[in-house]
């Protein structure tokens, strides 16, 4: 019968094969403290920000109109130019966190996804 593997010890023992970088001694990857922590009060500020907005502020509406009429203009569906945004939008990003990237990936899947829809449809 096949060994039963564990993730994490196997992490842990790559971990520690890795070179160890300036300052840092070779200790057990698991009982590691992490190096860098999340900015919650940062987070817990912008998102009270936002709520204190009025409705309406961010124009969600006049956004969502103003795709629907460049869509028509050019003969695209709608989704196709809120992709377009949405890669725009992230280019212009400095520092990508791990749901920018997830969030690029799907857009390119999605745009992927309509052309072979409309191959199929022809």
């Amino acid at each position: 019968m096949a060994k039963k593997k564990d993730t994490l010890k196997d992490l842990n023992e790559f971990m520690k094969n890795q070179p160890a970088q300036s300052g840092e001694e070779k200790e057990d990857y698991l009982s590691k403290k992490p190096t860098r922590l999340a900015e919650v009060e940062a987070l817990k500020s912008e998102i009270k920000r936002l709520d204190d907005l009025p409705e309406g502020a961010l124009n969600e509406d006049e956004i969502a109109n103003l795709i629907n009429k460049v869509a028509k203009s050019h003969e695209l569906t709608s989704r196709q130019v809120l992709y377009r945004v949405c890669e725009k939008v992230l280019t212009q990003q400095k520092e990508k966190e791990g749901s920018d990237i997830l969030l690029e990936n799907l857009i390119i899947y999605l745009q992927h996804q309509d052309l072979i829809m409309e191959k199929l449809k022809s």
